[in-house]
C-alpha cells in the first residue's frame, strides 16, 4: 500500500482474481483506482480479441496436480497404515469414523488436489461427476458404494421410464431476442451435456422451449413439463415449479427465486453502510413495483430520508430535494427505468456519493452497470458475475463462452433441476425441501437460495466486494 491507495501491482493481482479481496472494496469506492482498473479492462478487452492456443484439460489441471501431489500420497499412506493395524478387516479395515471421513473426502475431492465434482463438465463421461448435492444433503449416502447404488436405485424407481421434461421461456423477437437466444443455447448445451452422462436414471432429458411472445406455446408447455428453468420475458401462471427465473421481479408460491427480495437486499446494504459510514444519511427515491421494498429494508438498518418519484420524472427535482435534506448517499427503490434515470440525473446534478448509488438486483439484469454514471453502484447478487474469477463463473465461461448473467442464472437453474431429479427421481418443491443443494454456483437450502455478496458495478460487470 502507498498512502491510502493499493499499489498498482496489487490492483492488477486483484483484477486477475489472485490478490486480496479487500482491494476490490477499495476500487469500488476510489475514482483514481477505478480509472486504473478501467485501463486494465481495456487491455484485457484487446487481448481477448487476439488469437490464442487452447490448452487441453490435462494441461490445465497439471499445475494443480503438481502443487498438491503430496496430499493424495499422504492420504494413501494413512489408509494403508489403518488397514495394517486394524484387528478386524471385515469392512475394509476401517472403522466407522474413518469411513465417514472418506465419504466426506469423496464429496470434496478438491481436498486431494483434483477439481470438485461441480467443476467437471458432464462431457467428462461420468454421470456421478454431475451430481452436485451438498455434503449435508448426501450425508449417509456417501462413503459407501452400496449406499450410493441404493440411492440411485430409489431415484430410478421414482422416475420410472418417464423422461425429465424441462421448460424454458425466452424472447425470440424484439430488442431482447439476442440475449434470449443466447440463454436458449446455454440451456440446450447444459441439457445435452447431462444426456451425454446418462440423463436421469438412464433416460435422456427433454427440453421444451417456448417463445416469450407466444402465449399459447407457453400455456401448452406449462402443462407438459416437470419444471421450468431460468428464462425471462414473460410471466407463467402455472403450478409447475419454476426454478431461478432470470428475472428477479418474478415471484409466486411455485417460484424458487435466484435473488433475495428487494427488502432483504436493502437490509443487507443498510447493514454494510452502518459499518462503513454509520453517520451517513441515505436519500431514497421511491418508485412503484416490488423493488420499492428496497427502501423499507434500508430504513431498517440505516438512516434514510425519502422522496416519492414523480410520474415521468427526470429525477433532477428528486435529487435536489434529497440534497437539501442532507443526503450523502443515493438509493433508488423502483423499477429499472427509474434507477437508470436517477443514476443519470445524479451525474448531471452533479452528485457523486461516497458510496453507491444503491439499487435492487434487477438493475444488474437490465444492464444498468454499463452506464458510465453507474460505476460504483451497489446491490446484492446471489450468483457470481459471469466474467468474475469465481470457480463457478470460470466453469460457466469455459463450457458456454457466454458472459450473460441471465444465461448463467438459467444454466444454474438447469443444473439444479437435473441434480434434484437425479437424487430424488422428480423435480418438485417437496422433493427439494429439507435438503441442501450446493455447487460452485449456488447454495440452496430447501427452496431458498443463499444470498451472495454485495456487488459493485465496474464497467458493465458487477464485482463482489468483501
Amino acid at each position: 500500500m502507498i498512502g491510502r491507495h493499493p499499489h498498482k501491482l496489487a490492483i492488477a493481482a486483484w483484477f486477475d482474481g489472485e490478490g486480496s479481496e479487500s482491494v476490490g472494496g477499495h476500487v469500488a469506492r476510489c475514482g483514481r483506482c477505478r480509472r486504473y482498473a478501467a485501463d486494465l479492462a481495456r487491455v484485457r478487452s484487446w487481448l481477448r480479441a487476439q488469437p490464442f492456443v487452447a490448452m487441453t484439460d490435462e494441461e490445465v489441471d497439471e499445475p494443480r496436480r503438481s502443487r498438491h501431489v503430496w496430499r493424495p500420497l499422504m492420504v494413501a499412506a494413512l489408509l494403508l497404515f489403518a488397514y495394517l493395524i486394524a484387528p478386524d478387516r471385515g469392512d475394509g479395515g476401517l472403522d466407522r469414523s474413518s469411513r465417514d471421513r472418506l465419504g466426506a473426502l469423496g464429496e470434496n475431492s478438491s481436498d486431494v488436489g483434483s477439481p470438485p465434482p461441480s467443476a467437471v463438465p458432464d462431457t467428462a463421461g461420468s454421470a456421478a461427476t454431475d451430481a452436485r448435492i451438498s455434503p449435508s444433503a448426501a450425508r449417509g449416502a456417501t462413503g459407501s458404494a452400496a449406499k450410493q447404488e441404493e440411492a440411485l436405485g430409489l431415484a430410478r424407481s421414482a422416475a420410472g421410464n418417464s423422461p425429465l421434461k424441462l421448460g424454458l421461456v425466452v424472447p425470440m423477437s424484439g430488442p431482447l431476442a439476442r440475449e434470449g437466444l443466447e440463454v436458449r443455447d446455454v440451456v440446450q448445451r447444459r441439457v445435452q451435456a447431462a444426456n451425454t452422462s446418462g440423463g436421469v436414471a438412464g433416460v435422456p432429458i427433454e427440453l421444451i422451449v417456448a417463445p416469450a411472445e407466444d402465449g399459447q406455446a407457453i400455456a401448452a408447455m406449462a402443462g407438459a413439463v416437470n419444471a421450468i428453468v431460468g428464462g425471462f420475458g414473460a410471466e407463467i401462471p402455472t403450478t409447475t415449479p419454476w426454478i431461478f427465473p432470470a428475472d428477479p421481479l418474478i415471484a409466486g408460491t411455485n417460484v424458487v427465486p435466484a435473488e433475495s427480495p428487494a427488502r432483504a437486499v436493502g437490509a443487507r446494504l443498510g447493514a454494510e453502510l452502518r459499518n462503513q459510514a454509520p453517520l451517513s444519511l441515505v436519500g431514497v427515491v421511491i418508485g412503484a413495483g416490488p423493488d420499492a421494498a428496497l427502501a423499507t429494508g434500508l430504513a431498517s438498518r440505516a438512516n434514510v430520508t425519502t422522496v416519492n418519484a414523480r410520474k415521468n420524472t427526470s429525477c433532477l427535482t428528486e435529487m435536489a430535494t434529497l440534497r437539501r435534506a442532507g443526503a450523502m448517499i443515493l438509493a433508488v427503490a423502483g423499477d429499472t427505468d427509474l434507477a437508470a434515470t436517477c443514476i443519470r440525473a445524479a451525474g448531471r446534478y452533479p452528485w457523486y456519493p461516497r458510496v453507491g448509488p444503491l439499487v435492487a438486483p434487477s438493475a444488474a439484469y437490465a444492464g444498468i452497470g454499463s452506464l458510465r454514471e453507474a460505476t460504483g453502484s451497489r446491490t446484492v447478487l446471489a450468483l457470481p458475475w459471469p466474467t468474475s474469477p469465481a470457480a463457478g463463473a470460470a466453469r460457466f465461461r469455459a463450457t458456454t463462452t457466454s458472459e450473460s448473467y441471465r444465461a448463467l442464472v438459467s444454466y444454474a437453474a438447469t443444473e439444479l433441476a437435473i441434480d434434484v431429479a437425479r437424487q430424488t427421481g422428480t423435480v418438485s418443491l417437496a422433493s427439494m425441501a429439507g435438503r441442501t443443494w450446493h455447487s460452485d454456483l449456488v447454495h440452496v437450502d430447501g427452496i431458498l437460495n443463499r444470498p451472495g455478496g454485495v456487488a459493485s458495478a465496474l464497467f458493465g460487470a458487477w464485482i463482489t466486494t468483501p
